[in-house]
């Protein structure tokens, strides 16, 4: 199902390298649409509200959040903020916000979702980058894992406004802090984790009210019932929604207690690696104890090396991380239960890890998708019409105009086929979303095929020209020297 809407009025078709094919959603902040580029690349263009000018100080921001490392985010690819309309383009997710999904999720779901939240506000916090509006509207349950999506638009102006701006906000996920006036920071990012990770697991907004008044009271005062999150997870639920900011932990150490409970787990299951390199016979599963037991040494004491560390040595290669690691999931589960000392993007791969277990559904297809399944259904012999209809449509929308003029059944029955992509009123037909050209692979390369076409024709008309003008001026000279040979 298309998410996707038309375009209405006063939508621009187009932004930089961006053609809109329809609006996401709208609102306080600004207009969300889906967007094509030229490679055909799908991605998500954020077009703020208000006068140029005040978006042109987050221009420091969007190139913080450009670089957050990408990990259960939805990256921020390009953005303007200089412009006579600013906007900000990012990756595109295929996946039902948590909201939207309606999913009441427990045991290994819950945890894996909240390690990908904890994941992409860890990626966020070490790159100065606070999120702001964590809600579950703003977690897609994407196809390859959890995505927050959501950062680099709001200003930290926004933070320091009064009150009523929360009345059209998220007011059950803003911190108490923020009610009292102060400014949110990654403390109150962890707030809202926790009172998203709640609602996953009831399906109810953590601190919701009849009124924004009753709601202020309950996230200042109220401690909610989190009977419903089993444990471990509980525990860090209810530090994240501490009423002190100083209290709460910080994201890095919510996804690494998540990891760690993960691994831990995993520990109590034999390691069925192929490649691990523990001596046991190949019949049996080799523990992860026995993995990281100590070897002999060579001389008889038990303080020898371990024996993948011993069979790495032996083989005399270079001691990569993929070499040391490989896939022997004992050994990194080992390292994370021990709460060892891991640098950050070990802890962010092993939250992308998690995350990668809990998959939504994709059922959100692209225009080229749509296109290309529509050209699939139609009869052979229409497909050679459908080329040059959608050229000729391609140019119409190229220059401005909304329709182009159909050439008869055939054309007809190519309609029909296309449906929603196709527009059609009286005698004409155009393309429904101007975006198409760019979303659709297969007309994208007859408009090029097309193109090269028209240009050598070009040049095969400037040739012959050239070469009539050098002819007729050369037999001018001709008959002008003749004229001139004296009698």
């Amino acid at each position: 199902m298309r998410v996707a809407a038309r375009l209405i009025e006063g939508d621009p078709q187009r932004l930089g390298d961006y053609r809109l094919a329809g609006r996401l959603g709208a609102g306080r902040r600004g207009v969300v649409y889906e967007a094509y580029d030229s490679g055909g690349r799908r991605v998500v263009v954020k077009v703020p509200h208000g006068e140029p000018e005040l978006w042109r100080p987050l221009t420091r921001e969007v190139a913080a959040a450009r670089a957050v490392a990408p990990f259960c985010t939805a990256e921020v690819i390009d953005a303007d903020c200089a412009g006579p309309r600013p906007y900000i383009v990012s990756e595109y997710v295929a996946g039902p916000s948590l909201r939207r999904a309606g999913r009441i999720l427990t045991g290994a779901d819950l945890r894996n979702l909240a390690a990908a939240m904890a994941t992409a506000l860890t990626a966020l916090h070490d790159a100065g980058v606070v999120h702001r509006d964590l809600t579950p509207d703003t977690v897609l349950l994407g196809p390859d894992g959890p995505r927050v999506i959501g950062f680099g638009l709001a200003s930290e102006t926004e933070t320091t406004l009064t009150w009523p701006r929360l009345a059209v906000n998220a007011p059950a996920y803003t911190a108490p802090e923020v009610f009292t006036g102060q400014r949110a920071g990654a403390a109150a990012d962890v707030f809202a984790w926790g009172a998203t990770v709640l609602y996953a697991a009831t399906g109810e907004d953590a601190f919701a009210a009849g009124s924004l008044g009753a709601v202020m009271h309950n996230v200042l005062s109220v401690d909610p019932d989190l009977r419903q999150v089993p444990d471990p997870l509980r525990s860090l639920v209810a530090a994240a929604l501490a009423k002190d900011p100083l209290s709460r932990p910080a994201a890095r150490d919510l996804l690494h207690a998540l990891v760690a409970a993960d691994a831990t787990a995993r520990l109590g299951a034999p390691c069925l690696a192929p490649d691990c390199l523990t001596p046991v016979p190949p019949a049996l599963a080799c523990l992860p104890a026995a993995c990281l037991a100590p070897g002999d040494g060579g001389d008889g004491d038990d303080g020898g090396l371990p024996p993948f560390a011993e069979a790495l040595l032996a083989a005399d290669a270079p001691l990569t991380t993929e070499a040391v690691l490989g896939r022997r999931a004992c050994l990194i589960d080992a390292l994370l239960a021990a709460r060892a000392p891991l640098t950050l993007d070990f802890l962010l791969a092993a939250g992308g890890g998690m995350a990668a277990r809990l998959r939504g559904p994709c059922d959100d297809p692209g225009l080229g998708a749509l296109a290309e399944e529509a050209y699939a259904a139609l009869d052979p012999a229409d497909r050679e019409f459908a080329s040059m209809m959608f050229l000729r449509m391609a140019a119409v929308s190229a220059g401005g105009r909304t329709g182009a003029r159909r050439a008869g059944a055939a054309e007809d029955r190519i309609a029909e086929v296309f449906g929603p992509l196709v527009v059609r009123g009286g005698d004409l037909a155009g393309l429904a979303d101007p975006a198409l050209p760019y979303a659709w692979p297969r007309l994208a390369g007859w408009i090029e095929a097309d193109r090269h076409v028209r240009s050598r024709m070009a040049r095969d008309r400037l040739f012959w020209l050239a070469l009539t003008v050098v002819l007729v001026f050369a037999l001018v000279v001709a008959v002008g020297i003749g004229g001139e040979r004296p009698v």
